[in-house]
């Protein structure tokens, strides 16, 4: 159940550092305070969930698990679309 919980958590915290990083918002993470240091802890939690979830459960089973698969399509969404959105939706004062 603890890896169940990491493999969640991993997933959904590497999205507010991806866009700490992406907004270079100063927060701390595990590799400090810097935007790259959002931008790499969000991969780290990424990885590090995909890796615990292959590890317990194999990637074979993820269509069993559409929570998880939905919390990565929303990263994968602002991963691919942040170029986008913050090209033609953003209004600068």
């Amino acid at each position: 159940m603890l890896i169940d919980f990491l493999i969640g958590f991993g997933a959904v915290n590497s999205l507010p550092h991806y866009l700490f990083g992406r907004m270079n918002i100063g927060v701390l993470s595990l590799f400090g305070h810097s935007a790259k240091g959002n931008l790499c802890y969000a991969a780290f939690c990424l990885l590090l969930s995909l890796g615990l979830f292959a590890y317990k459960y194999g990637f074979n089973s993820i269509g069993e698990h559409m929570m998880l698969v939905g919390v990565l399509c929303v990263v994968f969404a602002y991963l691919v679309l942040w170029s986008f959105v913050n090209r033609h939706l953003r209004k600068d004062p």
